[in-house]
């Protein structure tokens, strides 16, 4: 499989979002995947992010389904990242955006000097830019980014 067309073969782990519930609510799970290439599981994601609203005194049940209902950027905390900006992100060459005006998420990454979305919602294969600047005015533009720690 190949970057939009191009010949280079995909060096990280892609994996299509359904656009059928539940997926179509489990951005930041999809953004997740791609940011760890695949080391976050569907399952392992729902289960630490409903302890998100757990640890705050939602029942179980209640969290569960706002975690199944939306994404919340208060989840990728429990993962390991920390919200940044664009020069952190353009420095570890690798983070997730968050959408929270459309409440969607998705990994973008630096590979081989050029800049790749892994929105798998909208996109069949990650998105090649020739530039950070390209990314930013396409896709980002004023969504908060989140970096690893």
């Amino acid at each position: 499989m190949g970057y939009g067309g191009s010949s280079k073969a995909v060096k990280h782990e892609w994996l299509a979002q359904p656009h059928t519930h539940p997926d179509n609510k489990l951005c930041a799970f999809y953004a997740l995947h791609h940011f760890t290439d695949g080391k976050v599981t569907k399952n392992a994601f729902i289960d630490k992010a409903t302890s998100v609203y757990t640890d705050i005194g939602l029942p179980k049940e209640d969290a569960l389904a706002m975690v199944l209902d939306g994404n919340d950027p208060a989840t990728l905390g429990q993962f390991g990242l920390k919200e940044g900006n664009d020069a952190a992100l353009q420095q570890k060459g690798v983070g997730i955006v968050a959408n929270t005006d459309k409440g969607h998420f998705f990994t973008v990454r630096q590979e081989n000097g050029k800049w790749y979305s892994y929105d798998s919602y909208n996109h069949k294969a990650p998105k090649e830019y020739a530039t950070f600047a390209d990314l930013k005015k396409a896709e980002i533009g004023n969504s908060g980014v989140w970096v690893g720690t």
